[in-house]
């Protein structure tokens, strides 16, 4: 009998344990720290509430993961700062604060964020290049970003989100830019995105990626997400970390193509230093789809230059650097910027 009861008790304390650990993905813990974590609050997820989330805040603003103020609400920040940390020590980053996560989050040893290294976005001779081949890591972050709603008068532009930013130069350009389409009669704009940190993008792709699979159910969960990456840059290869990406269309409007907006803003965002970032003929360069909503600040001089000779961005800056460019077959070209061509209309 005695035996029973302890292969019991010895059976309980297992699946305890691996209970514990399943929750999360990872090792199971020692039933101290399992005590520990669950004093600190149990599990903490999206929608918690109270002074145990405050106190999980207060620790991932400590450790430089959580910039917003503290204020009890388990919200988007905080499932962002919890995932960062989850990334840096070794966790499933899944934006719960379960046993596990508070365990590591409390410890003494555990592993801060990097510090933040403000990059001037429009230093260089050059444009500065992202894409799939070019990333910025997840600490990345413009200097000298503002508020939209704070440079764009309401009645030249919508702003759906009133959080979105921009490198000042490309926002006070982009204002000049609405200033001109309205004085042509062309109103009804709206920018709908513009900077965006890693973990958005990285939410962004995970999202669409969900929408594949519930809409084809046989797909595995690779082959949604590279469907997904058809149009959505995975985190650190979006022109949206520089702060010099805008996503302009008109409000209410279900598609941009076609509209006047979308034909003035092709013809003239050159002359404010905006360049069409993604057209139908470079998809095989620039490794995404056509969209003609997106357009990248890259200033007056280089912005005409590209639309003069109907390159894309990464053709051009190879060009620059080299004086030759590799199309889409492989051969080389030399281009003249001296023959003078009239510029044929881009793509959309």
């Amino acid at each position: 009998m005695k035996r029973i009861r302890r292969a019991a008790a010895f059976a309980a304390a297992l699946l305890l344990l691996f209970t514990g650990a399943a929750a999360e993905g990872t090792e199971p813990a020692a039933p101290a720290a399992q005590a520990q974590a669950q004093s600190a609050g149990g599990n903490l997820r999206k929608g918690s509430k109270g002074d145990e989330v405050t106190r999980l805040q207060e620790r991932l603003q400590e450790l430089g993961y959580l910039e917003s103020k503290p204020d009890g609400i388990f919200g988007n920040d905080t499932v962002n700062a919890v995932k960062a940390f989850q990334r840096r020590n070794g966790l499933s980053a899944d934006g719960q604060a379960g046993p596990l996560t508070q365990e590591k989050l409390y410890a003494e040893d555990a592993v801060a964020a990097p510090e933040t290294i403000l990059t001037d976005t429009l230093d260089g001779e050059l444009p500065m290049l992202v894409n799939k081949k070019n990333m910025v890591d997840e600490y990345f972050q413009p200097a000298d970003l503002v508020l939209l709603t704070e440079v764009l008068d309401t009645k030249l532009c919508k702003v759906k989100y009133k959080d979105t930013k921009l490198v000042r130069e490309a926002a006070e350009a982009l204002e000049k830019m609405l200033e001109a389409a309205q004085a042509d009669g062309v109103k009804k704009w709206q920018v709908s995105a513009g900077y965006r940190t890693w973990e958005e993008q990285n939410g962004m792709l995970n999202t669409k990626t969900e929408n594949y699979l519930k809409k084809h159910k046989d797909w595995s969960r690779r082959k949604a997400r590279n469907a997904a990456l058809k149009t959505v840059a995975e985190p650190g290869a979006s022109e949206h970390h520089l702060g010099l990406a805008v996503d302009i269309n008109v409000p209410g409007a279900s598609a941009f193509k076609g509209t006047k907006q979308q034909k003035w803003l092709h013809k003239h965002c050159w002359e404010y230093g905006f360049i069409v970032r993604y057209t139908a003929d470079k998809e095989k360069i620039t490794g995404f789809a056509a969209e003609e909503w997106h357009i990248r600040y890259v200033g007056v001089e280089h912005a005409q230059k590209i639309r003069e000779l109907g390159l894309c961005l990464e053709e051009y800056i190879e060009w620059m650097e080299t004086g030759y460019m590799k199309s889409s077959e492989t051969e080389i070209t030399e281009i003249n910027l001296d023959e003078e061509e009239t510029p044929g209309e881009q793509a959309s």
